[in-house]
């Protein structure tokens, strides 16, 4: 009896060796997901703006885009005031209808808002890790007006593409 049971392992170890194979394969993965994100950070003095005297490329906010997406972004700036017109102003409060137009640039470069916004990045390129970073300047003339504050508020949306 135990000289069978010897020649069956023995027979059932060969008939295993001659199954195994010399290599394998093993496919491992992760995903990457999208990953784009604007950040703004206001500069100090962005909401004290010399409105008697006038601003000339005053920075306002210093703004980092970042994105992983291979095909590239937009970033879209919109002024609440202009509404779907062409011109951002600053509005007073409480009925006083006196108004502060104000241009804008961003990263250097003059904004035309139509139909009161604005693409003001269109990239076919990921950014690097840090992501890139841009400055948002305003421009008003001195203006002779009602005493009050003056504001618009100005939004950035960045969109993967």
């Amino acid at each position: 009896m135990k000289l069978h049971i010897a020649v069956a392992v023995a027979l059932a170890a060969t008939v295993l060796t001659s199954l195994a194979q010399s290599s394998g394969n093993i496919t491992i993965s992760g995903t990457v997901a999208n990953n784009t994100s604007i950040t703004v950070t206001p500069t100090a003095g962005y909401n004290s703006l010399d409105i008697a005297a006038g601003e000339t490329d005053k920075d306002v906010a210093a703004v980092n885009e970042r994105s992983n997406k291979r095909d590239g972004y937009t970033v879209e700036l919109q002024s609440a005031n202009a509404g779907a017109g062409t011109q951002a102003y600053l509005g007073g409060t409480g009925g006083n209808t006196d108004v502060v137009n104000y241009s804008m640039k961003y990263n250097g470069v003059a904004v035309t808002l139509s139909g009161g916004k604005a693409t003001v990045t269109n990239v076919a390129a990921r950014t690097p890790g840090t992501g890139v970073d841009k400055n948002l300047s305003v421009t008003l003339a001195a203006a002779w007006v009602n005493t009050d504050t003056y504001s618009d508020t100005l939004t950035l949306t960045i969109a993967a593409k």
